[in-house]
């Protein structure tokens, strides 16, 4: 009669051969993933209008397949150019998202002082807001109908300057480059009105 076989004997070939293919899974899932690039994050929101700064920035390793066109990766440089529109924390940014103009027109930042009554309530940076002009007409001069200045300006930044109700709040807004004087000459006589754009 033959001894039985050696139990340890006949799984050691079975026991090399999946260890082997486990290694070989793991440089495999390795290499996959490292396939991906670089790609530019924002570091906190951005609002629409804003101008690009390192600040605003970090690269994220992803894999992005078929979509990496677009997508903006660590080769090419975003500081400088503008937002387009408001991005969230942490978002991917695209290539639709950036440009070196709002509408096709270089753009300022525009700071305004404005009561906090002349104010719509529960603004947000980004958002549009439309500019109107109002005449003040103490002395019993004529009623002159409110003007609207400019209409849908993006938001850039909003701060209480007053304590009490009929302080000041100041603010900047992203004006293109062709309205900033009739927007500054608004503020000489009169008072603005802030209203959003959309509700």
């Amino acid at each position: 009669m033959r001894p039985p076989k050696n139990s340890f004997s006949a799984r050691l070939p079975l026991a090399i051969t999946l260890i082997i293919a486990s290694f070989a899974s793991v440089i495999f899932i390795t290499s996959v993933a490292n396939k991906g690039a670089d790609y530019w994050v924002v570091r906190g929101s951005v609002i629409s209008g804003h101008v690009i700064t390192s600040n605003d920035l970090e690269t994220v390793h992803m894999n992005l397949s078929k979509s990496s066109a677009l997508y903006i990766d660590k080769n090419f440089n975003p500081i400088g150019l503008i937002a387009l529109r408001t991005l969230q924390d942490s978002e991917v940014i695209s290539t639709s998202d950036l440009g070196s103009d709002i509408q096709g027109q270089s753009t300022s930042a525009v700071p305004l002082s404005v009561r906090s009554v002349d104010i719509a309530q529960g603004l947000t940076l980004g958002e549009g807001v439309d500019i109107y002009w109002v005449s003040d007409s103490n002395n019993g001069e004529e009623v002159v109908e409110p003007v609207l200045v400019l209409a849908g300006a993006a938001l850039l930044s909003l701060e209480n300057t007053g304590n009490s109700f009929s302080g000041d709040v100041g603010l900047s807004i992203a004006v293109e480059q062709t309205q900033v004087l009739r927007v500054l000459s608004a503020t000489s006589v009169g008072r603005l009105v802030v209203i959003a754009s959309h509700v």
